[in-house]
């Protein structure tokens, strides 16, 4: 899914956006008229590779290719392409949806482990492959290297893999401790000169911030300030980076216009890296602003909040839910359905929740039917008073052996008066 920044290299390479011309869509047309997929990430294509190759020596006869059975695979394929944030349409949605079946079977050791460590419930999903078991998995890649990572999958037994699945995850949150440091202090040097009006993009970079987790602190910034943020960390020769956009903005194609200022680049429209010389930074943050400002009007850079339906609360029933399942697997450009009712107050009082009270539920209701919502990292938002409009998705909560509708909150609104007739 990354796009090509450069001629390809002498060595073979497998790219399905090759040396299209940049005006290409995304989905270029084979010649026949039908459609070439082009975002597979890596582990995606290294599967098309595998099953190219298994079903030619299908059809010259080789033994080894008529037993050879992919199938186990596509866990790891499920896997990749869920943590790798890419669109989960056309082939990845096949991928993701065959793989997610295999990975609640599997009996692959390291990914009992990892499920095991990680508290996963019994069916895992898009979001627990996203938030659960894929940050462990490259939580050692980001703090040193990924041979811990690729030595779970291999474990031939359970008592092996736990040990290294304990290992992992003592990494990740030792990452998620780094992360919240470096996020804390990017918001501090961003946050008292930021101007909406004329910072378009935020690039900002300190010699103690860790590479590893940066593109992490990048999204951050993107979701606070609501503009394509490169955040850069020193790797002890350069500073070494990545970055986060906003729709509307091809940060990959920005960087081939500043390939002046930079050492190496790559990515594509939504994320990409860099590396580039500390003393180049200022002409670099100069030079991506304008190019910035001069694709980005207001519009685009006021975060889009994408509602599908006005909804009652009463249409919020298990049934109804157990019917959107079948829009699985969500996620990248497949997003979960969310919805907005109007004129809720609350039932109860809104309680703060979580180990920082960083989190509130709240119990919403329109005066006939009821159901608890959650705002994840909403204490420090504008909480809703009296009556208000409620933008949400909807999700079931599995607690003590009950399952109920929950709520998850996108925002709220004061609602409008009521009308004298």
């Amino acid at each position: 899914h990354h796009q090509a920044a450069g001629p390809s290299p002498a060595a073979a390479m497998i790219n399905p956006h090759g040396q299209l011309p940049r005006t290409e869509p995304l989905d270029a047309s084979n010649g026949d008229g039908s459609k070439q997929f082009q975002e597979l990430c890596s582990v995606g294509l290294c599967f098309k590779l595998a099953h190219a190759l298994v079903k030619r020596g299908r059809e010259a006869g080789w033994p080894e290719a008529v037993k050879f059975d992919l199938r186990p695979l596509l866990e790891l394929v499920a896997l990749g392409t869920i943590a790798d944030l890419v669109p989960l349409t056309g082939e990845n949605r096949i991928l993701v949806s065959a793989g997610l079946d295999r990975l609640n079977s599997t009996q692959r050791p390291g990914l009992v482990a990892l499920k095991r460590i990680a508290q996963c419930p019994p069916c895992v999903g898009v979001y627990e492959v996203g938030f659960q078991l894929g940050p462990r998995l490259n939580a050692a890649g980001r703090l040193e290297d990924a041979e811990k990572a690729l030595q779970l999958l291999r474990a031939e037994h359970l008592s092996e893999a736990l040990v290294l699945a304990h290992e992992l995850d003592a990494n990740n949150i030792e990452r998620q401790r780094i992360q919240r440091e470096i996020t804390a202090s990017a918001i501090a040097m961003v946050e008292p000169t930021f101007q909406p009006e004329r910072d378009f993009v935020i690039v900002a970079g300190a010699d103690h911030w860790h590479p590893g987790v940066v593109g992490i602190v990048a999204s951050h910034l993107t979701q606070k300030f609501y503009r394509p943020s490169i955040v850069l960390g020193s790797d002890g020769v350069a500073w070494r980076g990545s970055g986060r956009s906003i729709a509307g903005f091809d940060l990959a194609a920005a960087l081939r216009e500043c390939g002046d200022f930079l050492l190496r680049h790559g990515g594509h429209a939504m994320a990409a890296g860099v590396s580039i010389e500390k003393e180049k930074v200022d002409g670099f943050r100069e030079r991506l602003n304008g190019l910035a400002g001069a694709r980005l009007n207001k519009e685009l850079l006021q975060a889009p909040l994408r509602l599908d339906a006005e909804v009652g609360l009463e249409e919020m029933t298990l049934d109804c839910l157990s019917g959107l399942d079948k829009l699985r697997p969500m996620g990248q450009g497949n997003p979960s359905v969310q919805f907005f009712t109007r004129n809720v107050t609350h039932s109860r009082p809104l309680q703060k929740i979580g180990s920082a009270k960083q989190h509130v539920k709240m119990w919403v209701t329109d005066g006939t039917t009821t159901h608890e919502a959650v705002w994840w990292r909403g204490a420090s938002e504008s909480l809703p008073v009296g009556r208000f409009d409620l933008a949400f998705a909807p999700q079931t909560n599995n607690f003590n052996g009950r399952t109920q509708v929950q709520l998850k909150v996108l925002d709220w609104r004061a609602a409008e008066p009521a009308r004298l007739l």
